[in-house]
């Protein structure tokens, strides 16, 4: 009943859906800045397929700092949150503004999975699932800039 839950249970719903709203609000965010400086072609996107109960996110998730911080001004980091059916539309829509949808089409199944794509024309230079060093990550957008023949 109710009362035996001392309406803590009532306050955990309400709580629920403030925090994704937030969250759907931080994503937008994002999401506007992404597109504002979509206008440098020669800045690669990274794009992440992620969802809060897949193990292999989990363990990237340090990667994916690393990343962040290592590549910030020389790619675009986008990440496709596939946690729930909220946040898989907020995702799809992202991916379409930002010309992603075939890769997100492609890819959204398969959690853990981190793309490096041409800035202009959203050509897959890598895909990597799981992978855990971030010289890996430099090396594709490297060569999605045009910088490293290999």
């Amino acid at each position: 009943s109710p009362s035996a839950r001392g309406g803590s249970t009532h306050s955990a719903r309400s709580v629920a859906p403030l925090a994704l709203g937030l969250a759907l609000v931080l994503l937008a965010a994002a999401s506007e800045a992404e597109v504002s400086d979509a206008a440098d072609p020669s800045r690669p996107f990274v794009v992440k397929i992620h969802a809060d109960w897949c193990g292999t996110c989990t363990r990237l998730n340090p990667v994916w700092q690393e990343i962040e911080s290592g590549l910030g001004a020389d790619a675009r980091l986008v990440v496709l949150d596939v946690t729930d059916q909220e946040r898989l539309a907020a995702s799809a829509a992202l991916a379409e503004r930002l010309g992603l949808g075939e890769f997100f089409a492609r890819y959204k199944a398969r959690t853990g999975t981190v793309g490096v794509l041409r800035g202009d024309s959203r050509e897959k230079v890598e895909v990597l699932k799981g992978v855990t060093d971030p010289a890996r990550y430099q090396a594709a957008v490297a060569r999605a800039r045009g910088s490293d023949p290999s």
